[in-house]
C-alpha cells in the first residue's frame, strides 16, 4: 500500500523517527538504524528546499547527508560521535567521552534553545565551523 501511495502522490515527504531506515544486516532482535537530531536536520533541510522546488515547478533536488553529531550526556559524563554519513561505509568516524561532553551537552542545550527563541535555524556562526570541519546538512549537487 505503501508504494502505490508513493507513486500516485510524489508530493509526501517523511522526517525523523517516523523514517525506518532498514539495519545494515539482520540482527537476532528487530532493530531500527537510530536517527540524532543533527541528521534529522539534515533531512527536513532537504525536505523544505524540495518543497519549495515543487510549489515552483520544479522537480525536487535536495538530498540530505545524513551526517550524524551527537552529545549523549550520561549524568555527570557522556560520549559524543561524528559519522559522516551514519549509515556505512563511512568517510569519518570520530568519538570522545568524558565529563566534559556532560558541559557540552548543557551548553549546547542553552545554545539551542536561545537559538530557537530568536528564529534562528543555521546561523552563520554555527555554519561555518561545520563546513570548516566538513560537515555539511546537504548533499553537493
Amino acid at each position: 500500500m505503501t508504494i502505490s501511495v508513493i507513486r500516485r502522490f510524489k508530493n509526501i515527504y517523511s522526517v525523523g523517527v517516523c523514517i525506518a531506515i532498514p539495519p545494515q544486516k539482520p540482527t537476532p532482535v528487530p532493530t531500527g538504524v537510530p536517527k540524532t537530531g543533527y541528521m534529522i536536520e539534515s533531512m527536513v533541510t532537504a525536505t523544505a528546499h524540495n518543497i519549495r522546488e515543487e510549489l515552483e515547478g520544479r522537480e525536487p533536488s535536495h538530498k540530505g547527508t545524513w551526517n550524524a553529531l551527537c552529545l549523549a550526556d550520561f549524568g555527570d559524563s557522556g560520549i559524543a560521535f561524528l559519522a559522516m554519513p551514519q549509515i556505512p561505509p563511512r568517510n569519518v568516524q570520530w568519538s570522545s567521552r568524558g565529563k566534559w561532553v556532560h558541559w557540552a551537552k548543557i551548553a549546547y542545550e542553552k545554545y539551542f534553545m536561545r537559538k530557537v527563541r530568536k528564529g534562528l535555524s543555521e546561523p552563520f556562526y554555527e555554519r561555518l565551523p561545520l563546513k570548516v570541519m566538513g560537515i555539511m546538512r546537504l548533499k553537493k549537487s
